[in-house]
């Protein structure tokens, strides 16, 4: 009987007829060598159950996938400038009527459900007047036309406990955290706005 699996190795013509016998599982092959100690440890290990994954820091499991955990209410904003002009001529201030380009994602899972560059139209709104969230009144002032920034914001700064319904089908639940990338095309006066729909956001 064939009792090391060194012989079995160095013996070709037993290589050749087990090859022939199609055996597929580890225990039984293990075991037809007389190698106890290593067939019971391969039936352990295929007896063995995955862990199950844990959850990570700052996200949350669904039956769709992983989510981010929305931000504290009360979380700071934060605001990222993801593209600089080498000029700055002027920058936003209160009062002042903005031309963007922006779109807004839902911060858990990146989902869309707002934008002005799927309507192909800058969005045009005045500043420093309320009209617009409050991460966005903080979130857009000193900036240089041209300038991009991604704006995260949390649920406080943005539609509270109430939620919101976007343009593109999507829905901010209450309490949730909001991601915003906008562009600022250019900054007008009152003349250069007026043919332009100012919107409350």
């Amino acid at each position: 009987p064939i009792t090391t699996a060194g012989y079995l190795f160095q013996n070709p013509q037993i290589i050749e007829v087990i090859s022939t016998m199609h055996i597929h599982n580890p225990v039984f092959l293990l075991a037809m060598l007389g190698i106890p100690r290593l067939s019971s440890a391969a039936l352990n290990w295929s007896r063995r159950k995955p862990k199950p994954k844990r959850a990570k820091k700052g996200w949350r499991r669904t039956k769709t996938g992983w989510e981010r955990l929305d931000l504290p209410p009360e979380a700071p904003l934060r605001i990222g400038v993801t593209f600089r002009p080498n000029e700055c001529l002027q920058k936003t201030k209160s009062g002042d009527f903005l031309s963007v380009h922006y779109s807004g994602t839902l911060y858990s899972d990146d989902k869309e459900f707002d934008s002005s560059v799927s309507r192909q139209e800058p969005f045009v709104f005045q500043i420093g007047r309320k009209k617009m969230i409050d991460g966005w009144e903080r979130g857009l002032m000193r900036m240089c036309i041209g300038e991009k920034r991604r704006l995260v914001i949390p649920s406080e700064l943005a539609y509270g406990t109430v939620g919101a319904f976007g343009s593109e089908s999507g829905k901010v639940k209450p309490g949730a955290t909001i991601v915003y990338e906008v562009e600022l095309l250019d900054i007008l006066d009152e003349e250069g706005a007026a043919p332009h729909m100012v919107w409350g956001l």
